[in-house]
């Protein structure tokens, strides 16, 4: 979903990039031909790149609070939280006297699951 978002933003950024770009052209060619005064031509392009401007902040801010809801949404744990839990767990393993459980677990990289056993009911007669 973030890769999504990231895509959304650069399209957008490459758009108003290009919009800009041949705005300037446009200008430029007008600046040429005398349709409009060097000045009437940057007044213009300044205001579309300050309206650019302001309209990518005002996105920024929706997106932004479009990202926090749906993060809120999925309850995702704070990096404080999982701090205070691993630090609780650690308290626990060392009451109970099984010190260093999670660290060694966390080394690991791949551990195998235990094959399954299967039990045969016996009947007796």
């Amino acid at each position: 979903m973030e890769d999504l978002l990231k895509k959304l933003v650069y399209t957008g950024v490459g758009v108003v990039s290009m919009t800009a770009e041949k705005l300037q052209e446009a200008v430029d060619k007008m600046v040429s031909e005398r349709k409009m005064s060097a000045d009437e031509g940057k007044k213009l392009v300044d205001e579309f790149l300050d309206t650019t401007e302001d309209k990518k902040k005002e996105f920024e801010g929706q997106l932004s609070s479009i990202v926090e809801k749906i993060v809120r949404s999925f309850k995702f744990a704070s990096n404080k939280e999982m701090v205070e839990l691993t630090e609780r767990v650690k308290t626990l393993e060392a009451d109970a006297g099984i010190v260093g459980e999670v660290e060694q677990s966390e080394k690991k990289t791949t551990k195998k699951a235990p094959a399954k056993t299967t039990a045969k009911a016996v009947e007796t007669k």
